[in-house]
């Protein structure tokens, strides 16, 4: 697991590899953050995609974003002004340190009119 500090609060949202949420039976969102909006499933790459604001998660879930996910084969969620991120199973230090370089690189993808 990977946390990096945001330069603002945003709307509670995740993006997951689905099978690294299956299991957990619920959505991975903070408490509070509202009602789930699911985006609709895809196919390739098979990921999960929520929101409680969901003309947000349209903004920031791109085609680029949902790529740059699955290949990492990572999860990730925001909640106020974290970006929390995770992988599967104990990973040596050097795939920890991937998974903080691909969350920054995500929110670098985010448009700018999200942080006002």
């Amino acid at each position: 697991m990977a946390v990096l500090t945001l330069p603002g609060a945003l709307p509670a949202a995740t993006v997951s590899v689905a099978s690294l949420v299956r299991w957990l039976n619920t959505v991975p969102l903070p408490p509070r953050a509202g009602t789930p909006v699911y985006l609709p499933p895809r196919r390739k790459p098979h990921v999960i995609m929520c929101s409680a604001n969901h003309a947000f998660a349209k903004s920031v879930f791109t085609e680029r974003v949902i790529h740059m996910t699955a290949d990492a084969k990572m999860g990730w969620r925001l909640h106020e002004n974290q970006m929390i991120g995770w992988i599967n199973n104990y990973k040596p230090y050097d795939q920890l340190i991937g998974l903080a370089e691909t969350m920054a690189d995500i929110v670098d993808e985010f448009p700018a009119d999200v942080w006002r």
